[in-house]
């Protein structure tokens, strides 16, 4: 959808997070050690992150778009929204512990697939401990012209709600970019300085491009100055919408500085914002060492988000973090789930790392998940029978304390399936299952052109999840029953339009047939409704054409005066019957009855 027709639904900032869902079948030998992303860690438990929600699918997904494409969901950010946790075997008593659980798998779109393992992670740690360390904040702010009216005000209310977070002994300090490149507020205490931080934050201005290399150099700069004068840790704060034309805008470019950064002990977490976001960029950024990914899109949202994860997005716990599995003989990893492709390595004897940065407590529970299915040797022989007691899955973990730089271990023997899987388990395979029928569906329909298809798969993913019954899948059912009727409607299976889809129905060209109240059209004048969001009149008598915006909700449309006319707009309600529209004040004084060209 284009950005026209997004801003005449009103409809919002939208939500993106980046992540992978990975098929092992496709992984390369990568020697490079240079790959990073977040674990992230859940009060005592640990689980792998970087995308922290699919809240940008979710978004597109409910606003004017027939079916969004698959390009922001993400099966690491799907299964971020849920907590996973696993049931312990025994008490860990180090910083790092292995948890895994196992299943007979039931995931139709991967036939291949025997069993399916869950990885999940425990800790020692004390997390309020942790939590309570003092910070200081250095957030960098993108004040360019993409960032103007809801996206920044947005950053201003995430930045408040930073302040209410922070405590007597935290810092805090604000750089701007857009032309120009400032400290906009020197990093100070926050104890006896919130007032002045407030009017800091509310006196940020739009200021033209975007020249985000500048804006993290200066940032960088700020922190490492602040380094000594710190409480306790530093971390970087970047909000933006990712929209960067000036300097260099290559992720490579932004990743040496993140680098850098996490090497003198400065970790950068990305807030993304804004209509136009696109994560791709920031998901790179995002993947070094020490940093993290979120999303905002209302007041709310951002209140919500740093009240219930600001501490944990901002506290490290472990990096250097290596997860290698072996599977038995007769078996390979078939897929993982839940890390991007290239934190993976294989091995011949096919053993699967996971190498990943940094670890961050979270809210959420939750691991890594592998499918185990034939390997090369018994593809036209049934399943490698498992002896009783023998290990579905060898796992090795290492990794280093963040703060004092000790090497930690461990390793677990994953055993078979249990009479009764644990919900946890069910739940993460539902998910999988469900981020792979949506991908298929949605790839369907955008570059196959099969609407049916697209249909098919959401409506067998729609009773799946319905009848699995499973807590906390509201929202899943939510979103995969929205997609599944308009998916319904685009294939001819049913003839009503979805409510929320309405206004893209008023889209195309229509004769005036009656009208009342209204001066400048008349009966037989066409009126074109754009997707950019311009009514157009094209007057019979002479051919002249007026140019008038609009906006549209599921009841109302909003049409505002001519250029250079102090009017208000004039607010009507509509109904679509058919080929046939109406148009019509709250009070009855104008009426435009209108049919489709």
């Amino acid at each position: 959808m284009n950005k026209g027709l997004k801003r005449a639904l009103l409809l919002g900032a939208i939500v993106i997070s980046a992540g992978f869902a990975f098929p092992v079948a496709s992984i390369a030998q990568d020697d490079d050690d240079d790959q990073y992303d977040s674990i992230i860690v859940t009060g005592a438990m640990l689980r792998p992150g970087g995308a922290q929600d699919i809240a940008h699918f979710r978004s597109v997904s409910l606003d004017g778009e027939f079916l969004p494409p698959s390009d922001s969901l993400t099966v690491e950010g799907l299964l971020a929204e849920h907590d996973l946790t696993l049931p312990r075997r025994k008490q860990c008593e180090q910083l790092f512990c292995l948890v895994g659980h196992s299943m007979a798998a039931a995931i139709p779109l991967r036939p291949q697939d025997e069993y399916f393992v869950g990885l999940d992670f425990d800790s020692n740690i004390d997390a309020d401990k942790l939590k309570a360390e003092p910070i200081s904040v250095i957030a960098v702010v993108d004040r360019s012209g993409s960032m103007s009216g809801e996206p920044i005000e947005n950053v201003k209310h995430a930045l408040r709600a930073v302040l209410s977070q922070l405590g007597e002994d935290d810092r805090m300090g604000i750089v701007i970019y857009g032309d120009d490149t400032v400290v906009h507020l020197p990093v100070s205490d926050v104890d006896g300085h919130r007032r002045e931080i407030d009017h800091a934050i509310s006196s940020i201005e739009i200021d033209g491009s975007t020249y985000m290399e500048a804006g993290l150099r200066l940032g960088y700069e700020t922190a490492f100055r602040e380094l000594d004068k710190s409480n306790g840790k530093t971390r970087l704060m970047l909000f933006t919408d990712e929209q960067p034309n000036v300097g260099d805008t290559t992720a490579e470019g932004f990743m040496v500085q993140a680098r850098a950064g996490a090497e003198r002990g400065v970790g950068l977490t990305t807030i993304g914002v804004g209509v136009q976001y696109d994560g791709d960029l920031a998901a790179e950024i995002s993947s070094t060492r020490g940093g993290n990914l979120f999303f905002i899109d209302t007041e709310k949202d951002a209140r919500a988000l740093f009240a219930r994860d600001f501490r944990n997005m901002t506290s490290e716990v472990a990096s250097d973090i290596v997860i290698a599995m072996t599977p038995p003989e007769g078996y390979a990893i078939t897929g993982v789930f839940g890390v991007p492709a290239d934190m993976l390595t294989e091995t011949q004897e096919g053993t699967v790392t996971v190498t990943v940065g940094s670890a961050f407590l979270s809210s959420n529970g939750g691991g890594i998940y592998a499918s185990l299915g034939r390997d090369a040797s018994r593809q036209h022989l049934p399943p490698a029978p498992l002896t009783e007691g023998q290990s579905m899955l060898d796992v090795q973990l290492s990794y280093v304390d963040a703060k004092n730089g000790t090497p930690g271990h461990d390793r677990i023997a994953v055993p078979g399936p249990d009479a009764s899987a644990p919900e946890g388990l069910q739940a993460a395979m539902a998910l999988v299952d469900q981020y792979l029928a949506l991908e298929q569906a949605l790839d369907a329909y955008h570059i196959g052109g099969d609407e049916k298809a697209a249909f098919a798969l959401l409506d067998g993913l729609t009773n799946r999840i319905e009848n699995l019954g499973l807590p906390g899948f509201e929202n899943e059912i939510e979103l995969i029953g929205g997609l599944r009727d308009r998916a319904a409607y685009m294939s001819g299976y049913t003839g009503e339009i979805p409510g929320e889809l309405r206004p893209l129905a008023l889209v195309g060209e229509w004769e005036v047939t009656y009208r009342k109240g209204m001066s400048g059209i008349a009966r037989g004048d066409t009126v074109e409704l754009t997707e950019d969001g311009e009514f157009v009149t094209s007057q019979r008598r002479d051919g002249s054409e007026t140019y008038q915006e609009f906006e549209v909700n599921e009841r109302q449309l909003r049409l505002h005066p001519e250029d250079g006319e102090d009017a208000e707009p004039t607010v009507f309600a509509y109904r679509l019957n058919g080929d046939n529209l109406n148009l019509r004040t709250r009070g009855g004084e104008a009426l435009i009855s209108l049919v489709r060209r």
